[in-house]
């Protein structure tokens, strides 16, 4: 391919000048190297760390502590948990835990087991899936009422039996309840006073039945109202 010799250009008599229209900038002007606009130096942010959990005093007596649980109970608005259940006379259970006080409960059993424990504020009704049964009975005849009701004073609902407080900050406390259905329940508690939360609780039936149910994964929301307890 024969190579194509470039015409020379001519320079004009005057120069001429060309006035550049105005002209909005470039978006992304070129600019040489020696000219780029110096880059601000940042400062990485780093995210802001999770609050530390906030670690309570524990509780310098048995009444003391015994106030601690009845502040903790009064405070709930509502509360969600992840739940395992053992008791003497059935299989190990577990499932989610949901109560909206006062007087809501639902404890949902995740398979195998097929039961349903839901409450309105009036009455508990035990469902059977399975079986297709649905026992109901009276709030008030219940030994989880304590869970529900809308003011708690355990020493005044139940007879307080024993109050004890570890030097890990657990407190145990042990009552019995005498209108509980069947006849008295003795229900022991234990409440971490340190996180301030409820960690499990044990009910021995008037029949010599015993059910514990441990809690974790716990969420809380608490009421609004000062009158919710301190």
């Amino acid at each position: 391919m024969a190579e194509r010799k470039s015409e020379p250009i001519a320079a004009p008599a005057k120069p001429v000048v060309t006035e550049k229209p105005k002209a909005q900038e470039s978006v992304d002007p070129v600019m040489p190297a020696a000219l780029e606009r110096p880059k601000p130096e940042v400062t990485p942010v780093r995210a802001p760390a999770a609050p530390a959990p906030v670690v309570q005093p524990i509780p310098s007596s048995s009444a003391a502590a015994l106030d601690r649980v009845n502040a903790y109970f009064n405070s709930i608005d509502q509360l969600t948990a992840y739940f395992v259940q053992t008791s003497t006379n059935g299989p190990r259970a577990e499932g989610t835990l949901a109560i909206k006080r006062p007087g809501q409960l639902h404890f949902a059993y995740a398979p195998p087991s097929t039961l349903e424990v839901v409450s309105d504020g009036r009455s508990v009704a035990v469902r059977d899936k399975k079986l297709g049964t649905n026992d109901v009975y009276s709030i008030r005849q219940t030994p989880l009422k304590f869970l529900v009701q809308e003011q708690v004073d355990l020493a005044k609902d139940t007879k307080i039996r024993d109050v004890q407080v570890g030097s890990d900050g657990m407190v145990t406390v042990q009552f019995e309840d005498s209108a509980t259905l069947g006849g008295t329940s003795k229900i022991t508690l234990r409440f971490d006073a340190r996180s301030n939360a409820l960690k499990q609780w044990t009910v021995l039936d008037a029949q010599g039945y015993q059910t514990t149910v441990t809690l974790s994964d716990v969420n809380l929301v608490r009421r609004i109202s000062a009158s919710a307890g301190n």
